[in-house]
């Protein structure tokens, strides 16, 4: 009996006067925390989408699930199995979008010298776990807000960093894997500086400690036209810094 009852009645009696209000540019998963902390009605209800404070659209709960559940499963099928992090297509992807909405931020490869070896003398076991360090290390350090992480694969990693305090993360990150570096070798060795093993060839030589190296890169999105433009740029900041 709905339009029997309340048909010449105002709106006003059923309407939520203060529902959930979202800009158009609120990340998918700060929005799925918000109502997961919103009463019950609010679910129902779904929120209302705005675009600098004017009335832009309705969002539902059931369809903004249904889209994180969809980046979830698309996150889990290219995430790198060892540490969960973005693998190398969402990673090219990040920085297409970046370009194409003309946003700048400074590309860094992370590196580790001198880990082959380790791997070698140390077991695979202890390599993961000095990558697993490595990971935990740069999410310590980026703003998940602004910054980006992926892990191209083994002990490489590339940062897409906004935070204008980027060069600042960057040395706090190679702080803090310095300070990690001493759990993961022999005492001996890190007296030594390093320890004495097979090279590819059979020879044995002397190998350094391992260490991380960051080659950081501008990117202004005038001057790249693609994902593949960066990637050869950083890669060649990358070479750079090792030589340091």
């Amino acid at each position: 009996f709905r339009r029997e009852l309340y048909g010449k009645r105002p709106c006003t009696q059923f309407m939520n006067a203060d529902p959930i209000r979202v800009d158009h540019s609120m990340p998918v998963h700060e929005l799925g925390q918000l109502l997961g902390r919103a009463e019950h009605r609010h679910l129902v209800d779904g929120f209302v989408i705005t675009e600098n404070g004017r009335y832009l659209g309705i969002g539902s709960s059931q369809a903004l699930m249904g889209l994180i559940t969809e980046m979830q499963i698309r996150a889990a099928r290219y995430a790198n199995p060892l540490t969960q992090l973005p693998g190398n297509v969402p990673i090219n992807e990040h920085i297409d979008r970046l370009l194409a909405n003309d946003v700048a931020c400074v590309a860094c490869y992370c590196d580790l010298d001198h880990f082959k070896p380790y791997n070698d003398c140390y077991g695979y076991r202890k390599g993961d776990q000095i990558i697993q360090t490595l990971a935990a290390i740069l999410i310590r350090h980026c703003d998940p807000r602004q910054d980006f992480i992926g892990h191209i694969g083994g002990d490489d990693f590339i940062l897409l960093l906004q935070s204008p305090d980027w060069e600042a993360r960057c040395h706090a990150i190679l702080d803090d894997f310095d300070d990690e570096l001493p759990g993961f070798v022999a005492e001996e060795h890190l007296m030594q500086g390093g320890y004495f093993a097979e090279d590819r060839r059979g020879k044995h030589i002397f190998h350094a400690l391992p260490a991380l190296s960051i080659g950081a890169l501008p990117i202004e999105p005038s001057l790249f036209q693609s994902h593949h433009e960066v990637s050869s740029a950083v890669g060649n900041a990358k070479k750079e810094a090792k030589k340091i």
